[in-house]
């Protein structure tokens, strides 16, 4: 009865349009009542636990450090690198886009800021060169999606967190070629679509503007380099990081980009606070929610009851990455991540699924939730940039989530693909 009125009460607040962390908090709270051992003590106590948490410290150091990168200038110039290295390839400016979301995701590890910093400069620089705006728009919202794949990833951070078990650093180097592998597959549409749509070739670069172009850009990218160098080397702890990525951001951004000026730091700070609380509350009343529902046994319950119907791997790992697409529809990936991880576990202990494994099935699944309807966060934001309607970007956008699906297959059966890079560094 207990998981009827947690997961009943949910669905109804959810249609009512409640944001989705007081649905959430609400049913659980509503559930709680359902038990006579839980009682609004031990629902809050629960609640503290779960954000009470010295690792969790990353994320806000990380929102910090992708909130004055977006600010401060750095995605523009890793537009400009982009340019120098694949602006004369087929497809130019698609090129260019794919590959700056891709870099922007190695230092902001956020689809939406992706969509917005990116979006913002390319989608109307394509539109002008020829290109369709739909077109442009749906380069955008799929080259974004590497954000919270490529490290530094917060969705990771808090899988690590859920598991309490999983190293973050070996998280991070699993999600390193997935990541990549999506760019490329993106890049050779973009070179396909460009060559048969779109013959132009954008005009050549002065040798003394390229070095100034990379030189300019790989500053930005060093953030990726201090984050993966300092986890991997053993120097600080992803916490550690987050703390010295922020810091570093601090420095490019307001004395070498020279773009955030002292008097922006109040509302750069307020606005990481408005971020951060919102992700705080997510995790604290979606933890509730999940120990409610493990404190029912359902994760077992659910273990057993799949693994009764078949024991077969390809068959349960293709269940597990519709049971994600399907939940990336309607639930945001903060979320999904701490609601399903602990559901999801037991399951994938039954089949040997490796934790790292498990990590990167769940972050590239949800990722893609967030440019599908109804709820794709980063869909609406890219959508309002363009100023086109969702139906719009649909039907460009379907073969380049064909190219991404087919790499999210590639990443379950064959996890010898990327697993080999944490095991390298001994997080296996």
């Amino acid at each position: 009865m207990t998981i009827a009125v947690a997961i009943g009460a949910f669905v109804v607040l959810l249609l009512l349009s409640m944001p989705i962390s007081f649905a959430i908090g609400l049913a659980a709270v509503a559930a709680g009542a359902t038990l006579w051992s839980v009682d609004n003590t031990t629902v809050v106590q629960q609640m503290v636990a779960a954000v009470n948490s010295f690792p969790l410290l990353a994320v806000i150091f990380f929102i910090f450090a992708g909130v004055l990168m977006a600010r401060g200038g750095v995605s523009t110039r890793l537009v400009r690198m982009s340019e120098v290295v694949v602006g004369r390839v087929p497809g130019g400016l698609a090129q260019i886009n794919i590959l700056s979301s891709m870099l922007f995701g190695g230092v902001s590890g956020s689809a939406v800021a992706d969509v917005s910093s990116i979006g913002s400069v390319m989608i109307p620089a394509m539109e002008k060169d020829g290109y369709r705006r739909d077109y442009a728009t749906s380069v955008t919202l799929t080259s974004a999606v590497m954000g919270p794949i490529i490290p530094p990833s917060i969705p990771m951070i808090l899988y690590a967190h859920v598991t309490g078990s999983v190293s973050v650093a070996g998280l991070f180097l699993a999600g390193a070629i997935p990541g990549l592998l999506i760019g490329l597959g993106l890049m050779g549409a973009a070179a396909w679509h460009g060559h048969r749509y779109h013959g132009k070739r954008l005009p050549a670069i002065p040798r003394r503007e390229k070095v100034r172009r990379v030189i300019d850009g790989l500053a930005g990218l060093m953030t990726l380099g201090i984050i993966l160098g300092g986890i991997t080397s053993g120097i600080f702890t992803a916490t550690e990081a987050g703390a010295v990525a922020a810091l570093y951001a601090l420095v490019l951004t307001v004395f070498f980009y020279r773009e955030v000026r002292w008097r922006d730091l109040p509302g750069i700070l307020y606005e990481c606070c408005l971020t951060n609380g919102v992700v705080l509350f997510l995790v604290a009343t979606t933890s509730i929610f999940t120990w409610i529902l493990t404190y029912e046994n359902l994760p077992i319950l659910l273990s057993e009851s799949v693994l009764g119907l078949t024991d077969n791997p390809t068959l349960l790992l293709l269940l597990i990455n519709l049971i994600l697409l399907f939940v990336g529809l309607f639930i945001d990936m903060t979320p999904a991540v701490i609601m399903l991880v602990p559901i999801l576990m037991p399951l994938a202990d039954g089949i040997g699924l490796h934790p790292i494994h498990l990590g990167v099935i769940v972050v590239v699944n949800l990722s893609l939730g967030l440019i599908t309807p109804p709820v794709g966060t980063s869909l609406f934001v890219g959508c309002r940039i363009a100023g086109l309607p969702i139906t719009a970007v649909v039907r460009p956008m379907l073969p380049l989530v064909a190219i991404m699906v087919s790499v999210l297959m590639m990443m379950t059966y064959f996890p010898g693909l990327y697993m080999w890079l944490p095991r390298w560094f001994g997080f296996v």
